[in-house]
C-alpha cells in the first residue's frame, strides 16, 4: 500500500459546560470550540486534557494486519478503488465520534483510534462511491466526552454546529451515547449509534420519537435471559443480588430486571443503588450475606467493582456467581483484581468466535480482533465491536442518493439491512418489531466466563459459555465453571 500520512485528531470543545437544557435555550450560538490545531496548552487550561495522534499507514501496519485486511481490501475496497478512476468528485463528508478517552469509562473507547486508523487505511482510503455515482472524501474526528454526560452533549454540539459534522456516531453506554442523540436529533442531525440497552432507548423518546437518530444494541429482557443460561448450568438457590450503580446504566437494570426475574422464579435482593465512585460495600455485602445471595448481578463501573471484589474477598462473601455488566467487559478490568477475577462472568457482545462476517468490509471477528492485538499490542476488547458505527456509516453513504443532504441520509438509514462482526442490523421494520422500540434494532449477545489463560499469553481469556439466541453464529467455546477463590 502506498505511504501517506493519515492525520486523525481527538477533538474536544472547550468552555463552560451546559446542560441539554440550558443548551437548548441557546442553541442558536455556537459554543467556542478548541480545535487541536490551536495549541495544546490552551487547551489544557481550558478542558484538562486532549490528545493529537499522527499516523503512518507504514508505521502502523504489521504483517499481521496485512494478512487480516487482505480479504477486506479485496471485499470492500476494489469496486471503489475501480471505479475511481474517472469518477466524478463530489466533495468531503464529516463525520464524528463520540467516547469516552479519557475518565472512568475509558476502557470503553480504548479501541477508538484504532477502529479509525483501520477505517481509513482501509475502507475509506479511496473515497467512497455513493448512490449518485460521485466519489466523496470521509473525513471522521473522535471527540472525547470524558466519561461525562454533560460534556458528551457539549461536544456534540460544537462537532455540529462548528465543524459542520453531517453524521454523527456515539457509543459506550446509554450515559454517553444518549445526551449524544438527544442533541443530535434537536439539531436535526443524522445518528447512528451502538452500545445504547434497548430500554434506555425507549424511555429517552418517551416525550418525542427521535427522527434523526438510529440504534442497535441488547434489550434487557434478552440479557436476562443469557444470564439465567449461564446461572442455570451451576447449582444454586435462585437468591440473586443487586449491584447496580445509580447512573443511567445502573437505572436500566433497576428499572427492567426486577420484574423479569421475578418472572423467572428468582428472589431479588436489592440494597438499593450505590453512588458512583463509592469506594465502601460493606453494608452491600452484608445485606447480600444476611439474605444467602449466591448470585451476584452488577452493573458497575470498573474501580467501583475492583474495590466491591477486594472487599468480598476481605469479608469472606463467596457467591458461586458474579455477573457484573460493563466492569468486567474489559481486559484490563479482569486483570484488577488478580486472582479474584478466575470464573466472573459477564454479558458478551463481542468476541473474536462469534461467527458472523461484516457484509462491508468482508472482515470477521477474528481478522478485527487479531488485528487490533497486532496493531496495538493489547488484549482484544470487546469495544472492538464498535467498529459497527464506521461500517454502518459507509453503508448508509454508500446508498445515499445525495450524501451531503441530511434528508437523503435518513432515508437511507431507513433502508438499512446489513450484517455486522457483532450481528445483523436491520431498520427497514420500524418500531423494531419483538420489542416495539423506535429507531433501534435488537442486538444479539451471549455469555462469557473470565478463566485463566493456559497460553500465558494474557493473565485471563474469556470463554463463550452460553448462547441464548443465535447458537449458529455465537458458539459454545468452552463449560461453564463455578467461581473460585484463592486460598
Amino acid at each position: 500500500m502506498e505511504e501517506r500520512e493519515i492525520q486523525t485528531e481527538t477533538e474536544v470543545a472547550g468552555g463552560k459546560c451546559y446542560s441539554r437544557r440550558d443548551f437548548l435555550k441557546v442553541a442558536g450560538v455556537a459554543g467556542a470550540t478548541l480545535g487541536v490545531a490551536g495549541g495544546l496548552g490552551g487547551i489544557l487550561a481550558a478542558c484538562g486534557s486532549t490528545e493529537e495522534t499522527t499516523t503512518t499507514a507504514a508505521a502502523a501496519s504489521t504483517d499481521t494486519t496485512a494478512a487480516a485486511s487482505t480479504d477486506t481490501t479485496a471485499a470492500a475496497s476494489t469496486d471503489t478503488t475501480a471505479a475511481s478512476a474517472g469518477v466524478e468528485e463530489g466533495g468531503e463528508i464529516k463525520a464524528g465520534y463520540v467516547i469516552p478517552v479519557t475518565g472512568a469509562m475509558a476502557a470503553f473507547g480504548a479501541a477508538g483510534q484504532w477502529q479509525l486508523d483501520w477505517m481509513n487505511k482501509n475502507t475509506w482510503k479511496d473515497g467512497i462511491i455513493c448512490a449518485d455515482g460521485k466519489k466523496y472524501k470521509m473525513s471522521a474526528k473522535i471527540y472525547d466526552s470524558q466519561s461525562d454526560s454533560n460534556r458528551s452533549s457539549q461536544v456534540t454540539s460544537d462537532a455540529i454546529l462548528n465543524d459542520g459534522v453531517q453524521l454523527i456516531g456515539a457509543s459506550s453506554s446509554a450515559a454517553n451515547v444518549i445526551p449524544v442523540a438527544a442533541m443530535a436529533d434537536s439539531l436535526e442531525c443524522p445518528g447512528i449509534h451502538y452500545d445504547v440497552p434497548g430500554d434506555a432507548w425507549a424511555d429517552a423518546q418517551k416525550t418525542a420519537p427521535y427522527k434523526w437518530n438510529w440504534c442497535s444494541w441488547w434489550v434487557g429482557k434478552d440479557l436476562v435471559g443469557n444470564f439465567v443460561k449461564m446461572w442455570n448450568l451451576i447449582p444454586h438457590n435462585k437468591v440473586v443480588g443487586a449491584l447496580w450503580v445509580n447512573d443511567a446504566d445502573g437505572m436500566v437494570f433497576a428499572n427492567a430486571l426486577p420484574g423479569l426475574f421475578k418472572e423467572l422464579g428468582f428472589t431479588l435482593v436489592d440494597p438499593g443503588r450505590f453512588e458512583p465512585n463509592t469506594e465502601d460495600f460493606s453494608a452491600i455485602i452484608s445485606e447480600f450475606k444476611k439474605n444467602g445471595v449466591e448470585l451476584v448481578c452488577g452493573m458497575a463501573n470498573p474501580p467501583e467493582f475492583t474495590n466491591y471484589v477486594k472487599q468480598c474477598a476481605q469479608q469472606s462473601f463467596k457467591p458461586k456467581i458474579t455477573t457484573c455488566a460493563k466492569a468486567l467487559l474489559f481486559p484490563s478490568a479482569i486483570d484488577s483484581l488478580g486472582d479474584l477475577g478466575d470464573g466472573m462472568t459477564v454479558e458478551t457482545w463481542y468476541h473474536p468466535k462469534y461467527a458472523y462476517k461484516s457484509d462491508v468490509t468482508g472482515m470477521t471477528a477474528q481478522q478485527y480482533c487479531d488485528d487490533y492485538e497486532a496493531t496495538t499490542g493489547q488484549q482484544w476488547t470487546q469495544p472492538i465491536c464498535f467498529i459497527g458505527t464506521f461500517e454502518l456509516w459507509t453503508d448508509v453513504l454508500k446508498r445515499a442518493k445525495n450524501p451531503l443532504d441530511k434528508n437523503s441520509i435518513v432515508e437511507s438509514i431507513k433502508g438499512t439491512k446489513v450484517t455486522l462482526t457483532g450481528g445483523p442490523v436491520d431498520w427497514t421494520v420500524n418500531p423494531e418489531p419483538k420489542f416495539n422500540i423506535p429507531n433501534f434494532c435488537a442486538k444479539p449477545l451471549g455469555g462469557g466466563q473470565w478463566v485463566k489463560d493456559t497460553t500465558g499469553k494474557h493473565k485471563y481469556t474469556q470463554e463463550l459459555v452460553a448462547s441464548e439466541q443465535d447458537a449458529t453464529n455465537i458458539p459454545v467455546t468452552a463449560q461453564m465453571k463455578e467461581m473460585t477463590y484463592p486460598a
